[in-house]
Formats: C-alpha cells, sequence, structure tokens
C-alpha cells in the first residue's frame, strides 16, 4: 500500500513539471531579439569622377563608382537590380557594369562598378543610361529611381601599324607557286629625314608579310622614308615564268580610327628579274615605298610627290644607309 502511494505521488510530480514546462515553451512563441527598422530610405551616392552625366574617351578605359547608402541598417540582407534603361552603347563590349548589389546585413552601404571598354573599333559617339532603384521596396528599404548617363567617344590608339604586302602567284612552267611560298624575302627599313639608318628592324624579320608599328616611343615627331630591300630572290629569276612586276602595298590601320591600303608608285617597283642586294647599278635590290610623317600624334603617310625621296644628290647616302642596315639587322 505504502509503495502505490509513492509511485502515484511520483508520477503526479512528473506530469506537473511536464505542463509547466510546456506552458513556458509556449509563452515564448513569436517573439523574437531581431527587430526591423521601418521606412528606410536609400540613396545613390556618385564617387567622383563619376557624375550624374558624362561623356567619356574609350580610350581612358577605366572604372567608375558610386555608392548606394541607406539611412538605417538592416538585419537582413537587401538585395539591389540595376539596369539599362537606354542607349545604343552595347553590354560587354562599349561597357560593363554590376546588376545585382547586395547591402548586407547590419551594414549601410554598398559600391556598384561601371566599367568603359575601349574595342579599338571606329565607331560613332555611343550611349547608355542605367537605372538604380526605383519601384524598389525591399526588406522595409525605398531606394528611389536614380539614372546616370554615358557618352562614349571613339577612342584612337597611340600606334600606327603597317603591314607590308608582297604576296603574288605566279607559274614556273608549269608548276603554280607564290612568293611567300618559294620563301621570297623582302626587307623594309626605316630611315630618317637626312636618310640614315635609325636602326628599326621591325619589317625586316624574313616575314610575308612584314609588319611595322609606328609608335610615340621610337618614333618622334619628323619625317621617315620606308625602303625596301631585295634580301633574297630564293631562284626566282632562273625560273621558267615571263617576267613580273612585284607589287608592294601598305595596310594601315590606327585601332579606333581609320584603315586603308597605300600602293607603292610604279615608278619604283621592280621585277622578278630582279637579282638581289649584290647586282648593277640599273637594277638596284633597293627603292622607295612610302614617307610617314609623325606630328604630335597624328600619323600622315606620303608618296614620292609629297616629300622629297631618292634623287641624284642622296642616291649614295641611301645606299650607304640601307647597307648599314642590312649589315646591322639581326634576323
Amino acid at each position: 500500500m505504502k509503495n502505490i502511494n509513492k509511485q502515484f505521488l511520483f508520477t503526479a510530480v512528473l506530469l506537473t513539471s511536464l505542463l509547466f514546462v510546456s506552458c513556458y515553451e509556449e509563452d515564448l512563441t513569436g517573439q523574437s531579439t531581431i527587430e526591423v527598422a521601418q521606412n528606410v530610405v536609400g540613396t545613390v551616392q556618385f564617387v567622383a569622377p563619376l557624375a550624374a552625366t558624362q561623356t567619356v574617351n574609350e580610350k581612358n578605359q577605366g572604372k567608375y563608382q558610386y555608392k548606394v547608402n541607406i539611412s538605417n541598417a538592416q538585419p537582413v540582407d537587401i538585395y539591389l537590380d540595376v539596369k539599362v534603361k537606354s542607349g545604343t552603347a552595347t553590354r560587354g563590349a562599349d561597357f560593363d557594369f554590376d546588376e545585382h548589389l547586395i547591402i548586407k546585413a547590419y551594414t549601410k552601404s554598398v559600391t556598384g562598378n561601371i566599367n568603359i571598354i575601349n574595342d579599338a573599333v571606329f565607331e560613332t559617339t555611343e550611349t547608355f543610361v542605367l537605372e538604380i532603384g526605383g519601384d524598389v521596396d525591399i526588406s522595409n528599404a525605398s531606394i528611389p529611381a536614380s539614372t546616370i548617363s554615358f557618352s562614349i567617344v571613339n577612342g584612337l590608339a597611340d600606334n600606327l601599324d603597317l603591314k607590308f604586302n608582297f604576296q603574288k602567284g605566279f607559274v614556273d612552267g608549269t608548276t603554280a607557286k607564290t612568293l611567300c611560298g618559294i620563301g621570297y624575302d623582302m626587307d623594309f627599313y626605316v630611315l630618317d629625314a637626312n636618310y640614315n639608318d635609325i636602326g628599326n628592324y621591325q619589317a625586316a624579320a624574313s616575314g610575308c608579310p612584314e609588319l611595322l608599328t609606328v609608335s610615340p616611343a621610337k618614333f618622334k615627331n619628323g619625317t621617315y622614308h620606308i625602303f625596301y630591300d631585295l634580301y633574297d630572290n630564293h631562284g626566282l629569276p632562273a625560273m621558267n615564268t615571263p617576267e613580273f612586276t612585284i607589287p608592294i602595298s601598305v595596310d594601315y590601320s590606327r585601332g579606333g580610327g581609320v584603315s586603308g591600303t597605300f600602293n607603292q608608285e610604279a615608278e619604283f617597283a621592280f621585277t622578278s628579274k630582279a637579282l638581289g642586294y649584290v647586282q648593277s647599278a640599273n637594277n638596284e635590290p633597293y627603292d622607295y615605298v612610302v614617307t610617314i610623317v609623325v606630328n604630335n600624334g597624328v600619323y600622315t603617310l606620303k608618296n614620292s610627290k609629297g616629300a622629297t625621296v631618292a634623287n641624284a644628290r642622296t642616291s649614295n647616302k641611301i645606299a650607304a644607309a640601307i647597307q648599314h642596315a642590312r649589315l646591322n639587322n639581326k634576323k
């Protein structure tokens, strides 16, 4: 009888304890120590040199930044989208930007980036307008619409690129061949206004075609004459083919600017019978191609009519300059 009473008393105490714990947990339902600030206002702050509206040169490619600030920090992340509102520029080719921004919990700002891209392609002025915020109400934060406008003007590369072409197809007996295919080797040397070798042998490297980059670092303001030198004819004069003219053309291009082709004047051309460096005076291995005038970043191509070239007084000097270039050129 004693044992039954003790067991009953223990069971009653246990049930009372469980009831107390259950009621204590239920009283906490719905309570939280996290408080969300109400009526939080967001603003967009431009980081210099960024402004609401600007015109930029794509050559000065780089990053522009702005900040989105909120008046009170939130205990949760705030997500914000940025979109292209209008414009003619192409995202990924002309510009790029952070499309999704996150103001992290317990912080009050985030930085957005806009990148201008230099694509080195000649284009007309292009535009784009980005919209930040607007019709956004996230986590109690209202961010009024703000726009940033860009006009991108064409950027011009510093360098002028030249490609010297002398390729031509011909028939040796009954076999079709090409000058580049047989290893025909022409070099192009740069002489200054006084017909001195300047030591630039970029376009004298056994290439077909040969390439030359005219850069401000290597070409100071002044006049430069390009002369060709037949380095190796690879047996062309002895081949069973009718005599033909070796054509020389110069493709020129400047990133972000115009491009085109300059054709050597016929009076300076030579033929397939040219022997090479050692030959008679009436069949010289070198002659004039084109003149380049450099003036504060402006490049002008001229033919012999626009600049004085080989004449009776300079022919010997030019020959000496070409010989000097050939001896100093390390292929």
